[in-house]
């Protein structure tokens, strides 16, 4: 569950963060990871208190036993039309790099949809499959990060002063879409009922939760340290970090290995999301299996990656002002407001 749930948060978060954040924060970008621990911890809270109350059970199922049968099905129906939307984001933030920055020529609708492909047969697989991917990709693309340490001697570490030269008001809004997405943390509600001992559950969900903001930490003082306030000019400064990378006259030219390592950690992501999309349909409309609305799901997450975010411009203002207050409203203040109304209910 940890290996899914780390690139579920960072797989995206590595390339594109850094700059959202710095824009705010500047060079106190470093705090943000930090600062986001507060709503990590709570979605981790969330999703394993509501598992205790109702085991075996995820946030769908527990819905309709909290709320009634109608209203479980609208919160089962904004839990669905969020997931399936934000796996059409997620591929399309990383089709836009891929198409971008390696394969030019390439026609995008080739890259999203061989991603859709591959995520569908992985979650039509089940959850095992998906495990057992992420056992495999997930070291890969920790181990990846480990090469950013070869820019040690071009680091300047003065980059950080002085800190809090603005206050810290630019730091908590550099710090509104990093703990956004720590709140994705909260899709191992789907993942619970199925751990082998699920009172473990907590403490792999707050271990996933201190290596996200530890390796957020080190991703951003890395890129402050080696560009300082030019940061949030670059739109993937870890890219153009692992370009810097030269050691020995012969670990040169590593973009590649990002790639690689951009492309397990999106597939683990895009895996989990799709599933969470496709279960919470499944479970809204009772089906009795959730295979068989795989495939069509993923044409529909296509067609939201294409027709929602027609270019990348778009894109970007979505994930600056749109994702900061859609993801926390709808895993954290969701789930809070289902733990509040049960609290009620026994009183």
């Amino acid at each position: 569950m940890t290996l899914m749930l780390y690139p579920t948060v960072l797989a995206t978060g590595f390339l594109s963060l850094p700059t959202i954040t710095s824009q705010y924060a500047q060079n106190d970008l470093w705090m943000t990871g930090f600062l986001s621990f507060f709503m990590g911890f709570i979605s981790v809270h969330a999703a394993v208190r509501l598992h205790e109350l109702y085991p075996n059970e995820n946030v769908i199922q527990h819905s309709e036993r909290i709320v009634g049968k109608l209203a479980g099905k609208i919160i089962g129906t904004i839990f669905f039309l969020y997931s399936i939307h934000s796996t059409g984001t997620i591929i399309r933030l990383y089709a836009e790099f891929v198409n971008g920055s390696f394969l030019f020529k390439t026609p995008i609708l080739i890259i999203i949809s061989s991603m859709v492909l591959l995520a569908s047969i992985s979650v039509r697989g089940g959850l095992e499959t998906m495990a057992r991917s992420a056992v495999i990709f997930t070291p890969i693309f920790i181990f990846s990060l480990m090469f950013l340490l070869l820019l040690i001697p071009d680091l300047d570490a003065r980059n950080i002063f002085p800190i809090l030269s603005h206050g810290i008001i630019p730091v908590l809004k550099g710090t509104a879409t990093p703990q956004a997405w720590i709140c994705e943390l909260f899709f191992m509600t789907y993942l619970l009922p199925s751990l082998s001992d699920p009172n473990k559950g907590r403490k792999w969900g707050n271990l996933a939760l201190v290596a996200i903001v530890l390796s957020m930490a080190y991703v951003n003082l890395i890129v402050l340290f080696l560009f300082g306030p030019d940061t949030k000019d670059k739109s993937y400064p870890v890219l153009v970090a692992f370009r810097y990378i030269s050691a020995a006259g012969f670990f040169e030219n590593l973009e590649a290995l990002l790639l690689a390592m951009w492309v397990v950690g999106n597939f683990v992501k895009i895996s989990v999301f799709f599933y969470a999309a496709v279960l919470s349909l499944a479970q809204t409309l009772h089906l009795s299996e959730y295979r068989p609305i795989v495939f069509p799901m993923g044409i529909l997450a296509i067609l939201f990656s294409l027709w929602d975010l027609p270019d990348s411009s778009r894109l970007g203002t979505h994930l600056r002002y749109i994702a900061p207050f859609e993801i926390p409203a709808v895993l954290t203040l969701i789930p809070l407001l289902l733990l509040l109304i049960n609290r009620l209910r026994k009183i």
